[in-house]
């Protein structure tokens, strides 16, 4: 029998929960974008745009290696077809960063982009393979924990590229999307499916392995929000607050705690 969720994730419930940590702590912000970012000109410019976009596109590999591990952790196909959808969809998204590069720049990316892969094994090590509940922590920071950063760097950076822009508002923002959602929502049924006992003790896992993740990947998380200001001309003020904010959304949302008790930041 199929379950129904009580409380299934949407992108509806991010908008209206990002827009409003928004216009508390970043009113200076649009909420939608006022003009569009200018193509990298100067030789300093197409550099930055090779790093930031190098570095993203590691970021993506290194989504595309870890969930490939998963479906070799995890025996439910319910989810091997979700990840293979993730699989294919980052995979690609890496590719279009790899190939912006070198139509601007004339460089190959590839060996910097696996540099970039490998980075966050070594800050991450075994974590989002140490067991199922590890792969969904992991999953969290990876699609929705980020979700402000986008944010801040779709409405406010002042330098990119037009066909990633188009790209992005045509596939890659959707493709995101169907990720947080298909997971989230995989992740309460299982959730749903469990006693109160087990539920209880499933949300303290989450969110212990939740909060190892965060504190191995905060100084990486604050070295991204400055490459997108010197690179890309974001404005990422009030990043912080809003980022602390809505991790304790996310997982107040997904495991019935309504208020989690998280390290910040800037801790």
């Amino acid at each position: 029998m199929a379950t129904t969720l009580t409380r299934s994730w949407s992108v509806e419930f991010e908008k209206e929960n990002l827009e409003k940590l928004f216009s508390q702590h970043a009113p200076h912000v649009p909420l939608t974008r006022e003009h569009p970012s200018r193509p990298p000109i100067t030789e300093a410019e197409k550099e930055h745009f090779y790093q930031y976009w190098a570095a993203t596109g590691g970021h993506d590999l290194s989504i595309v290696q870890a969930a490939s591990k998963a479906i070799l952790l995890i025996p439910d196909p319910d989810l091997h077809l979700i990840l293979s959808r993730q699989i294919g969809d980052d995979g690609a998204h890496a590719i279009a960063f790899r190939d912006r590069i070198i139509a601007l720049t004339g460089r190959d990316p590839i060996d910097d982009i696996r540099k970039e892969a490998k980075r966050h094994w070594e800050f991450l090590e075994d974590v989002p393979y140490r067991n199922w509940l590890g792969f969904i922590a992991w999953e969290l920071h990876y699609e929705h924990h980020i979700l402000p950063q986008v944010w801040f760097n779709k409405l406010t950076s002042t330098i990119g590229d037009a066909v990633l822009a188009q790209q992005s508002s045509e596939r890659f923002s959707d493709d995101e999307a169907i990720h947080r959602v298909t997971i989230a929502n995989w992740w309460r049924k299982k959730f749903e499916q469990a006693s109160l006992n087990e539920r209880t003790e499933l949300a303290a896992q989450l969110l212990e392995l939740d909060e190892e993740i965060q504190k191995r990947r905060a100084a990486y998380i604050k070295q991204r929000w400055q490459d997108a200001e010197n690179f890309n001309g974001s404005n990422s003020q009030g990043i912080e607050p809003i980022y602390d904010a809505w991790r304790k959304e996310v997982l107040s949302y997904l495991l019935d705690i309504p208020h989690p008790q998280l390290t910040s930041i800037n801790q």
